[in-house]
Order: structure tokens, then sequence, then C-alpha cells
């Protein structure tokens, strides 16, 4: 996660300072909102989680009093971490002391093959007509479907249907860091890295028409469950007399790189995080082994370009109208409403507006549209950030604060599952034949126009030929793998099928080729990899103790927001794009809305240059401007380059400032 804190300013360019007490947690701008019912206390970018080990941190999202409560050896890449000089302990409990020599192992995987065949069973079904708007649209899977967990996705005529592999390709988990991992029942093994593996289908019944109830309570819906013990399979969550209307042991949903969202509580409807068995984004694998499943919001950095890469599934470069726009779709919920996630600031669309109730959504009051064009006065969950605290009897030390993070369905359902026909709601609640089984959800209707696949999935037969593209050939210096959807000029692409070539010394890749029905919205290419400018190199800090501030490139970048290496020019787009999409902000030759890179608008928009900066008056002879730490994104008229070394226990933040005249 990028980091902006400064302590003292040298210069024009250097702020050092060392580690705070609380270890790196919760590196934030200070907001004190709520979005939703809950208190907070701080900021709404504030995760509750640390880094991953890897990068100085505990690697784990929950109380800071979980760094005592180890079990696992360090041997196999587990046990305590050490942050900061301050070492992690073993957990004692129930009689037992916990120590590098009586840990827990890592639970190996428990299937030795993983599922190779992802096609669809069955043949087409001739008499359905495919809906093809709103989150059936073929515009909208290919924009918010990321990775390669979802191999494919269609709408019939009444179910959006998402299959999976489950696997958290748009990051990596970081499961060994994990102070107290769930267990396999009956034996001392803890699922780890090593339990992974993708033996199996995820599959998103996702209803098209959904009715409400008029309450938001965790009673919803309880009627519908099979079990009310609040124990096993088709029972809903109990902890004494709360009681929450969402399945005890199963998902509530699918995020968009096809991993499974579970509820902010474990099966026993106590907090995750109160377990200490969660990694940085909010991960870890269950009793049966498998993929991960999200018990927490997966906000992050997820830029792989920024200083300190700790990214999850989603972050503020993926918000794209900036934190003051409308949060971006993160997911799909069981119940048939869309998961966004968290607002980033009061100003943006629906902010407390009305507040989010105790299932997690709203209802916009003010009329709007997100950035697909979806009536945001529909119901619709965020995930949320609030304030928790340890209770006795947990993992963690009681009376110790935290934040805490919601999935999105916090406490409930909205939708009335019993006037729909089948969901993966309904899946998780029951097994009454009242209601639509999975292999009576799951028909593809002949035909189809608007989907999403990967390449080596096949839909050639349940697909119209005018949804697919040609092959272009690969780029002047540059060529498609072997084996990829575009390895051979002419090919067939499919809707949702990417490409992106390997370019030559010398070169870099821009840009990803791409079929969306039936058109290559994106071509890559291959660019002189020194065809923008580059910023100056960080001062190396074996070179001088106290290092000398970073030279002011000419002309001075712009921030790039996810912290992303600025360099070039910047400008906007307007107007509507080739996919009936409102064109972002930003732009630039790889992915809107990220800023301050040499610039290809998309077809269909319409360019604005930004002016180019001038060169920064002199540190001899001007004033050294002082921007206020409290204060992001920085006041129109500056400009920021961020970027960060650590030493050791101390962090670098070299802060190049340029000050742009009036006109």
């Amino acid at each position: 996660m990028a980091i902006f804190e400064i302590s003292i300013l040298l210069g024009l360019g250097v702020a050092a300072f060392a580690e705070p007490a609380q270890l790196r947690a919760n590196r934030s701008r200070r907001l004190a909102l709520t979005a939703g019912t809950q208190t907070l206390t701080g900021s709404l970018y504030d995760t509750g989680c640390y880094p991953p080990k890897s990068d100085g941190g505990w690697g784990y999202c929950g109380p800071l009093s979980c760094k005592d409560a180890y079990i696992t050896c360090p041997s196999e890449g587990g046990g305590p971490a050490t942050v900061n000089g301050i070492t992690g302990t073993y957990l004692s409990r129930g009689g037992t002391q916990y120590s590098a020599s009586n840990c827990g192992s890592f639970l190996p995987r428990l299937s030795t093959s993983d599922k190779t065949n992802r096609n669809p069973q069955g043949q087409c079904d001739s008499t359905c007509t495919q809906q093809t708007t709103g989150v059936c649209s073929a515009t909208f899977l290919a924009k918010v479907l990321v990775g390669t967990g979802v191999k494919y996705a269609f709408c019939n005529d009444k179910w959006l249907v998402v299959s999976s592999s489950g696997e958290p390709s748009v990051f990596t988990p970081n499961l060994n860091d994990v102070p107290n991992p769930p267990g396999k029942a009956g034996t001392s093994l803890r699922t780890g890295m090593a339990t992974l593996d993708t033996t199996r289908s995820d599959v998103l019944f996702y209803p098209l028409s959904v009715t409400d109830l008029s309450t938001a309570s965790g009673t919803n819906n309880q009627n519908v469950f099979d079990v009310q013990s609040g124990q096993g399979p088709y029972s809903y969550l109990i902890d004494g007399s709360n009681v929450f209307g969402l399945p005890s042991d199963a998902g509530i949903g699918m995020a968009v790189n096809g991993q499974s969202i579970f509820p902010i509580y474990n099966n026993n409807a106590k907090y995750t995080p109160e377990k200490c068995e969660v990694d940085s984004c909010s991960n870890h694998v269950g009793q049966g082994g498998g993929q991960p499943h999200f018990h927490g919001d997966p906000f992050g950095d997820q830029d792989p370009s920024s200083p300190s890469p700790d990214y999850c599934l989603y972050g503020p470069s993926n918000y794209s109208s900036g934190a003051s726009g409308h949060p971006p779709v993160i997911g799909f919920a069981g119940d048939g409403h869309l998961i966004y996630g968290r607002y980033l600031s009061e100003s943006a669309p629906g902010f407390a507006a009305p507040l989010l109730d105790a299932c997690g959504g709203h209802a916009h009051s003010a009329a709007g549209t997100d950035e697909h064009g979806f009536d945001l006065t529909q119901y619709h969950y965020h995930t949320q950030v609030f304030d928790a605290t340890c209770p006795s009897g947990a993992m963690c030390a009681a009376g110790d604060t935290y934040k805490a993070s919601t999935t999105g369905p916090f406490q409930c359902f909205k939708a009335d599952l019993t006037k729909s026909e089948g969901s993966s709601a309904l899946l998780s609640a029951t097994q009454s034949p009242s209601y639509k089984a999975k292999n009576e959800m799951g028909y593809r209707c002949c035909g189809m126009t608007d989907y999403y696949v990967l390449h080596g999935v096949d839909l050639s037969a349940d697909v119209a030929s005018s949804s697919t593209c040609t092959s272009p050939a690969a780029p002047q210096n540059g060529a498609y793998a072997a084996g990829s959807a575009c390895a051979t000029a002419g090919a067939t692409l499919y809707s949702g099928n990417k490409c992106t070539p390997t370019c030559n010394p010398g070169y870099k890749v821009s840009g990803t080729t791409r079929c969306v029905k039936g058109t290559l919205t994106e071509t890559a290419s291959c660019v002189l990899s020194n065809s923008s400018p580059s910023p100056s190199p960080t001062p190396s800090p074996s070179s001088s103790p106290t290092p000398t501030p970073t030279p002011i490139p000419s002309p001075a970048p712009s921030l790039s927001f996810a912290g992303s290496t600025p360099a070039g020019s910047t400008g906007t787009c307007t107007g509507v794009d080739n996919t009936s999409t409102n064109c972002p902000p930003d732009y630039d030759d790889a992915r809107p809305p990220k800023a301050g890179c040499t610039c290809t608008c998309q077809t269909g928009c319409t360019p604005s240059p930004s002016q180019n900066p001038s060169p920064a008056p002199s540190p001899n002879t001007d004033p050294t401007p002082t921007p206020n730490p409290g204060s992001f994104p920085p006041s129109a008229g500056t400009d920021f380059s961020i970027t960060e070394a650590r030493l050791g226990r101390v962090t670098l933040v070299f802060i190049c400032l340029a000050l742009v005249p009036s006109v």
C-alpha cells in the first residue's frame, strides 16, 4: 500500500522518519468519517491490516495483539514475525504453550490433481433469449472481471452465471504469515500456501429479478434456512442472542476476480479478525482446502509499481472518478445485488445518503448513475470499515481496539429470498425443491452475443459469430506467446479474450489486445522503453547516511494516486467511448484513469492535453514550499512525485514539488 507520511521536510526533497509505535498500521489520511451505522474514528482509508512479512509487516488483518497468537512453524515459513525490532510470540491456550518445536504444520493440498477442463456442460438451450443489458452486457463483464480466476460468465434469461476456479490471480496471498490460520478438524495441521489447489469450480448464480424486503435486520430470511442451530450447512449465523441472516458455513457472493466472498463473521458469528486467522488482504483457506476466500474488505493499492506494492483486489487506482467518485464494483452478492467498494470521501455520491443499513447497503436518495450507467437509487451493497474491540475469549487481547471491515452484505441479505426462483444465496440456505437447483440455473441460450470467456474455455457452439473477433498480427518489435489466443494471426477471438505480447529488448508493452462483443476494443503495441522521460532514481541508501534531495525533473511529473511511477504528460478525456462508457477523467496508454504517463485516449474519447508545468524555481533563491500533510490530494497548482525507500527501521520518503505558475 502506498505510504504518504511526512515528519520533517528537508529542503525541497527529503522527509525521513523512524517507524511509529503502531508498526506501520493503518497508514492513511485522517477523515474521521463513517459510511454506515457503525462507528469509525479514523480514516475511510484504514484497513486494519499490516503489510506482509516480506515487506516488513506483521502480515495479517486484525488487532495488533494477534502478534502474540502464533501457532505455525518457522521451519515451514510460518512463526512469529519481527517488526521494527519487536518479535511476536507463540500462543498459550488451553494449557498448551506453542513454540517453534510445538507448532502446527501447514496442511498439504488435499488433492494432487487440479481441474483442467473448465468447459460448461451440456448443450445450449434454443428456447430461451439471453438478456444482454446491465450486468449481462459483454462490455460490463469485460470491464469489471479481472485476473484468471473467472473462466466464463454469461446471462441466460433469468440468471447471471459466473464460473471460477477461485484462484486469487490479481494479487498473491500471504497465508503463511497468518498467526493462527484455520486448522483441519481432528489434526494439528493449519491451512497455508501449501494447502492451495484448484480442484473445483465455484459458480455464482445471480438472479436478474430481485424483490427486496422492507426490513434490514439480522432476522431477514431466517425462515428460509433449513437449520436453526447456527452450526453446519444450511444454518444462519447465531452468536448468543444475536442472529444474522447469512449462512454460517458458506459464501455470500463472488468477487470480480472469482474469489468467494464470506461474511465478516466466522462460522461462530464472531468477527474473523479477532481469531487472528486472515492475511493482509483478509484471506484465508478454510478447513476443506481449495482456494482462499475473503472475510473482509480486500482494499489496498492494486498498482504493483507502487513504492510499497502491498496490493489487494482493488485500491484507490480503481476509482474511475477519483476518491470523490462512487466506488467501483468489486463483487456480486448471492441474492442478486452488486457489491461496491468502500467510500473514500464524504463528498462521493451517496455517502451517508442514506447511511448503509444493517445489511450493509443502501439505495441513493438522490438520482445518479455509476461509471457503468447503473441506477444508484437501486439497492446495492458497499464494503465498509469501522471500529471494533476484542472481546474476552478471543485470540486477541481483550479490550484491544482495531479496524474491522465488511465484504458487502453485513448482517443480512436485503433481498427476499422466497421471491426468487433460485440463487446462490438460496443454495447456501436450503435444499428445498421449491427452488431451482444448480443444473436448472446454469443453462446457456444458443447464439449468445454478450458473454465473457478466457482463452482455453470452449463456448464456440453457444455464441453468435458476430460476437467474435479476428486475432491481429503480432505487433512490431514483439510477439504473442505460443498457445495464447493471439498466437496465430487470423485466429478467432471470443468476447473476453485478451492477449499481451512479449516485446523485444529496448521495448515495452503498451495496452492489451482485447475482444469485446465482436470488436477489438484495444490492440497492444510495443513502444520504445525510453519513449517517455523517467523520474530521477531514488538515492542509494548505501551511498550516504543522509540522502540528498532528488533533482526535480523538468517538466515535473504529476502525481499518480496509486503510487505508480510518473513520467510524461497528462490529459483528460471527455464524452463517451466506443464501449458506451463515460470517458475517465484521466487517461494513459495502459489503463485509465492513471495519470502521469505518455497518453493515448481511448477510441471515441476527446483528449484535452494538460499544460506541461514549468520547471520548479531554484531552491537556492525561492522559499521552500511546505505542503500540509493532512490535506490530500494536494491543492491545485502543486505537483507531487513520491518515492519511498526503506533503510532498516527508517523509512525515507522523497517528495519532489513543482510549483505551477498561475496563468
